[in-house]
């Protein structure tokens, strides 16, 4: 609990929370990028949801749509020494040979407006 000078310490932690806007009236605003995928399995594969310019990944994920099994290497963000974000998923199907694997990577990117 807070005591004391209540309302300074809270203006303080809502300025440390809303760190990442540097305008005092910007709001950050969300996309979902996707990605979808069809692979027949066999050997690896990488896909990569990428953010727009000026946009920065805040997560990410993948959904698995059909299939057989797969083994996951990497599900992960993307962020390069250029600035560029994204989420990527680099897997591969098992057993060789098997039923295409569909599914989308996510990447959930945020912008300050």
């Amino acid at each position: 609990m807070l005591k004391g000078n209540s309302s300074i310490k809270l203006a303080i932690v809502g300025l440390a929370l809303s760190g990442f806007c540097t305008a005092a009236n910007a709001t950050l605003v969300q996309n979902i990028r996707t990605i979808a995928f069809n692979y027949p399995g066999g050997s690896q594969q990488q896909y990569s949801s990428m953010c727009e310019p000026g946009e920065k990944v805040s997560g990410g994920g993948y959904q698995i749509l059909s299939g057989y099994s797969i083994f996951i290497f990497a599900n992960a963000p993307v962020i390069s020494a250029n600035g560029t974000h994204g989420w990527t998923l680099r897997f591969t199907g098992v057993p060789s040979g098997s039923p295409t694997i569909a599914g989308n990577v996510y990447a959930v990117c945020i912008k300050e407006q």
